[in-house]
């Protein structure tokens, strides 16, 4: 399961596409903008994304997620493409080792 979502992630961040999430014992669905998958400094595996909308503790304002892959039940790549923000910085500290990202 865990290989076939990560596939779609790859897919859909190669193809610049959004994607809608469905976590485990969350009750609203993610959209998100998947910018790679990676190893943290905790080892945990995350993608890393920018959540336009969807279920966040974050008070619902949009920004970067970092999402355990592990906790994904579901993923549908939508045909909407995204801009890569430029502020994105894939050499952050927060980010250990990178599986891929665009």
């Amino acid at each position: 399961m865990i290989e076939e979502i990560t596939q779609q992630l790859w897919e859909a961040s190669e193809r610049k596409r959004v994607c809608r999430i469905k976590i485990e014992d969350e009750f609203l669905v993610r959209v998100v903008h998947p910018y790679g998958i990676c190893r943290t400094p905790k080892n945990q595996i995350v993608l890393v994304c920018w959540q336009a909308m969807g279920f966040t503790k974050a008070g619902g304002k949009a920004g970067y997620r970092n999402l355990l892959l592990s906790d994904f039940e579901e993923v549908e790549i939508l045909d909407i493409h995204f801009q890569k923000r430029e502020d994105f910085n894939p050499s952050d500290a927060q980010y250990k080792e990178w599986v891929y990202h665009i």
